[in-house]
């Protein structure tokens, strides 16, 4: 082997299937960046809210103070402005939240023409309501929406409540539950059911001539079902569905399942572009409550009635708000956007402005959005800092390297720019420029910083030589998560040392779900991949030998030799390129997240819109720990 640092030394490429497989196995193709930024999971997008409240001041926990600053966050003294934070969040998101916009402001204007007003009881009645169908005091579900789903209590009122009773009160006449409907629904909770067998076919001839078998030996019909059947989830079953209920699912098929009798066979039914046949195997009767638990779920069963009637009603509804509503969308038309400037859209003469979309679109994505300015902005200070210059030519080498390692390319081998832009845009939501800013940018800026710390020895190319062509050890294991009961496993296989034991007591014992089911039996162990107790236990056993219980992180393992396979017969010189460039850009991929743990630890961050994301220097952190240990010490 020869020493390799600093530039790659220009080789034959020979060996292509392993060196597709080595740069496929290293992941090479993940831009830096993306796991480096951290970039905030966007957040759940939001239901419609009243026309008032569109630029509501309490939006997502932003005071009307907050939202009146001029400045949003200062960033190691320099500061972000909120207009910067907003025109980030109209590029990244205004389409997307515009449509949600002009929905709510349909339903806004309709409750307005028909002089409907939502109080804060009505919304306050709601949110009890649904956090009683969870279990849970009203404080308790607020709570787990901003835990789990970080959606504010004013945001979660405004956004997704106000709307739901705004169309309930729109479509009130839609949504009256007569006594019929209730009986029905009781029917169907608690009436008699039918269990039957199912086939289902394609073809009507087909569907007959089944019919005739089945008829001819009713004891047949499962195992037609699974012959025959294009429904899978029942063929699997021998035809066998969930039992039919009345009023609940398609009213052919249950008026023939109520008539058949026990062990009968249906006639060929048309459902659609299917044909189905049933044969009855049991009439289930009717498990009534009795009328003095009836009368406490009647307010139940009504109401989920009327939920059932609101969804319905309410996607006619919006239907036909669109169909009558006069709109325009001009975020999207350059033409009129220079006619009508400062105006994101109008429907039936009503204007959204771009300052309440802005407003809107932070509402919903300016924690994400304010965390990449802020990471940028950090990078950025980093990068003056140093004396680096990041270019447009080395924009282009990185996105060529991370289309090539994804195999973007044409016919010719070279890279599909307009494909790989399109797939960065399906994938991760983002145009060409915002990706080029968002993505590549922070890659190849880290990349620089930490370049010359980057170094490829021989020692590295040995190891990955090892780990790639060397000897394996094939073996089978038992992993658990706790040591005595993993000594207790092992002391069972020294009782009885044998394959079959092994292998019973890993279908029994071992917490690894491939191995479970394998009888213990695992991926060979390589060299240097990253488990060094394992490994040297592993090379040290002979066949038929197992290791004594080897800690894993928080595991426990222990191991039986199956024997050693063979060495690839590789030449070093010859794969010497790929073991290079792998290394280096793993190499490069852990020294680039180091060095921003290390930004943010020095970084100085006061963000006002967020004010629990702000930071101080860990070094500071320390400072006034300890000086708040000496002041409690003196008292």
């Amino acid at each position: 082997m020869r020493s390799t640092s600093g530039k790659t030394q220009s080789q034959t490429p020979v060996n292509r299937p392993r060196r597709v497989m080595l740069l496929f196995g290293s992941g090479c193709m993940i831009l830096g960046a993306c796991l480096v930024m951290r970039w905030n999971a966007g957040l759940p997008a939001a239901q419609a809210r009243s026309r008032s409240s569109v630029s509501s001041d309490q939006s997502n926990g932003q005071s009307a103070d907050t939202k009146g600053r001029r400045w949003v966050a200062n960033v190691n003294g320099r500061s972000i402005s909120r207009k910067r934070l907003a025109e980030e969040c109209l590029r990244d998101h205004g389409e997307s939240v515009l449509e949600t916009v002009m929905n709510r402001q349909l339903i806004a204007l309709e409750c307005e023409k028909q002089n409907i007003r939502i109080s804060e009881e009505e919304i306050d009645a709601e949110i009890d309501r649904v956090s009683r169908r969870f279990g849970l005091p009203v404080d308790q579900w607020l709570t787990l929406l901003q835990s789990e789903r970080d959606i504010p209590a004013d945001r979660y009122r405004q956004e997704i409540i106000w709307p739901t009773v705004a169309l309930r009160r729109l479509a009130r006449k839609q949504l009256a539950v007569s006594e019929d409907e209730i009986q029905k629904e009781i029917e169907s909770q608690f009436g008699p059911r039918v269990q039957v067998r199912m086939i289902v076919l394609k073809d009507r001839q087909q569907a007959e001539k089944i019919r005739g078998v089945a008829t001819a030996d009713p004891d047949s019909f499962a195992s037609l079902a699974v012959k025959h059947s294009i429904d899978i989830n029942s063929a699997s079953s021998g035809g066998l569905v969930q039992p039919i209920r009345r009023h609940i699912g398609e009213p052919t098929i249950e008026a023939v399942a109520f008539g058949l009798g026990v062990d009968q066979i249906s006639e060929v039914i048309a459902v659609g572009d299917q044909y189905v046949v049933m044969q009855c195997v049991s009439q289930l009767p009717a498990k009534l409550p009795s009328d003095a638990q009836l009368q406490q779920m009647r307010s139940a069963i009504t109401e989920s009635i009327r939920d059932r009637k609101l969804h319905q009603a309410g996607t006619e509804l919006f239907r036909l708000l669109q169909e009558r509503a006069n709109v325009k969308n001009i975020l999207n038309d350059e033409n009129l956007r220079q006619r009508m400037p400062g105006v994101a859209a109008t429907i039936n003469g009503h204007s959204i402005t771009t300052d309440e979309l802005a407003e809107a679109c932070i509402s919903r994505h300016g924690k994400e959005v304010l965390n990449g300015l802020i990471n940028r902005q950090l990078i950025e200070m980093e990068v003056s800092r140093s004396g680096i210059q990041v270019s447009k030519l080395d924009l282009d080498e990185e996105v060529t390297r991370a289309a090539q390692a994804a195999g973007v390319t044409d016919q010719q081998g070279n890279v599909d720019f307009s494909r790989w832009y399109t797939i960065m845009q399906e994938q991760q939501n983002v145009s060409q420029s915002a990706y080029l800013e968002k993505i590549v940018w922070p890659s190849v800026a880290l990349r620089k910083l930490v370049s010359a710390e980057v170094e490829v020895t021989d020692e590295d190319l040995q190891k990955a030589y090892d780990a790639n062509y060397g000897p394996r050890v094939r073996c089978r294991a038992i992993v658990m998560d706790n040591l005595r009961r993993a000594q207790e496993v092992w002391a069972m296989y020294r009782a009885r040392p044998s394959v079959e034991n092994f292998a019973e007591l890993a279908s029994q014992y071992s917490i690894d779900p491939g191995g479970k089911s394998l009888g213990g039996v695992v991926p060979p162990i390589q060299r240097h991949g990253g488990q060094p107790a394992l490994e040297k236990e592993a090379f040290r056993l002979k066949q038929g030998e197992h290791s004594g219980v080897i800690q894993v992180g928080d595991k426990y393992i222990f191991i039986l030799c199956e024997g050693v396979t063979k060495p690839v017969e590789v030449d070093p010189e010859e794969v010497q390129d790929v073991l290079y460039n792998d290394i280096l850009e793993k190499k490069h991929r852990v020294m680039m997240s180091r060095r921003f743990d290390q930004i943010l630890e020095r970084a100085s961050v006061e963000n006002m819109l967020y004010p629990e994301l702000s930071r101080s220097p860990a070094s500071k952190i320390k400072k006034l720990n300890a000086r708040s240990a000496a002041t409690d010490n003196q008292g």
